[in-house]
């Protein structure tokens, strides 16, 4: 079943239609990984503001967040292409697993998901570089794996 996600218009089009191709298997992944969610992932991604990037650095994060009863995701739409999918992803796993750390969602769903769907090893660097947990390690406690 195709899935349509709206993203709001401050995210660059060229990078929306540079992960589109790969938002099928991200959809049968986490199906998957989390049928007692029957399919319902949030459909909306709205763009972070100037001020809630800088408060989510302040905590080591910054590039992306949801409420879980929601249908909405924020992200920070300045993030490359491979930020906007695995932010999109890290942000859909809280709606997976609710009660996992975010060291849970990073260290072992986000690598899986990147491993099916793009058949090869999510590295902590590359997470890092684009966009999951702080930029450097040891800052705050939302840093990638290590």
């Amino acid at each position: 079943m195709a899935r349509q996600v709206t993203f709001d218009r401050c995210f660059d089009d060229d990078k929306i239609r540079a992960i589109a191709p790969y938002l099928p298997a991200t959809f049968e992944f986490l199906n998957k990984s989390a049928p007692w969610r029957k399919g319902k992932w949030p459909t909306r991604v709205k763009c972070m503001t100037h001020e809630q990037i800088i408060q989510g650095r302040s905590r080591g994060a910054g590039h992306g967040f949801t409420f879980i009863r929601g249908n909405t995701i924020w992200m920070n739409a300045h993030m490359t292409p491979q930020g906007y999918w695995l932010v999109y992803v890290h942000e859909n796993l809280h709606h997976a697993f609710p009660d996992a750390t975010e060291n849970e969602l990073n260290c072992t769903w986000l690598p899986k998901a990147y491993s099916y769907v793009f058949g090869r090893t999510l590295t902590p660097a590359f997470a890092r570089k684009h966009g999951v947990g702080s930029p450097v390690p040891g800052v705050g406690d939302r840093s990638f794996c290590r």
